[in-house]
């Protein structure tokens, strides 16, 4: 798929938009929300091609759904060991509920709240199950434009590889092998330390560091990593407004990764 930062931005914003309709649908239309959220991921290849590479959803899923809606709020569905495996079983149940018109507040949802009232039921069947794939997506767009940089007239072409999104522009590939040269073992250590002192950080700021820690534990150890996700990765990261030792450590990973960015 072929895209630029503006159009990834729009993108999102989209995805976005179906997902709040999704989560503050009325559960009596529940079911015909559900049907639009899924028809807009399969339109978008970004989105599909991710799902896709995740892998196929292995269960029987006729015996794992009946199961759950038999049991009447005694059973919730499993989701996975891995980020592949949520995606994918998560998918694989919201498409098979939609297919055999499942209403789901009725029966596959009443295990995702102790609430007698059906809205809860799909409010807690939304955030305990739903969101998983929601979030993994997000994630995902959200590393797709890390890595892109912040150039809106650069075309980029986008392809999915294992789970993970491969940026090249016009017709170029891109071929990542490990980098040699760097201390692998020196990294994890100063990555763990601004970990460690991320802690006093709000909820949302610990994930943008761990999303930032993450690109750079990637791409810190290729042969020709990225700079611009780096550099995007690293302004992040110090704009963030921690403790003094959150700084200090901050500022060691990024003395140490400098000669990959300049």
């Amino acid at each position: 798929m072929k895209l630029n930062k503006k159009e990834l931005k729009k993108l999102q914003y989209d995805f976005n938009s179906i997902c709040n309709r999704l989560l503050q649908a009325d559960y009596q239309d529940y079911p015909e929300v559900l049907g639009k959220f899924l028809r807009f991921i399969n339109n978008v290849p970004i989105i599909i091609d991710y799902i896709k590479d995740c892998g196929v959803c292995n269960w029987n899923l006729e015996e794992t759904i009946q199961d759950v809606q038999s049991a009447y709020g005694r059973k919730l569905f499993g989701t996975g060991d891995t980020d592949e495996e949520e995606v994918r079983n998560v998918y694989a149940v919201l498409n098979y509920l939609i297919e055999t018109n499942n209403p789901i507040y009725c029966g596959v949802a009443m295990g995702y709240s102790s609430s007698d009232k059906y809205q809860d039921k799909i409010k807690g069947f939304n955030q305990r199950f739903v969101m998983i794939m929601i979030r993994h997506i997000e994630r995902y767009l959200t590393k797709v434009g890390i890595d892109m940089g912040l150039d809106d007239r650069v075309v980029y072409n986008v392809t999915v590889d294992k789970g993970q999104a491969i940026i090249a522009t016009d017709n170029a590939t891109v071929t990542a092998t490990n980098h040699v040269g760097m201390d692998v073992n020196e990294l994890k250590q100063l990555i763990a330390d601004i970990q460690s002192t991320a802690q006093d950080l709000c909820e949302e700021d610990r994930q943008t560091v761990s999303e930032c820690i993450e690109v750079i534990e990637t791409e810190a150890v290729m042969e020709k990593p990225k700079k611009g996700m780096l550099k995007v990765a690293v302004s992040t990261l110090k704009a963030l407004k921690g403790t003094a030792e959150f700084g200090v450590a901050v500022a060691a990973l990024i003395q140490f990764i400098g000669s990959l960015i300049h």
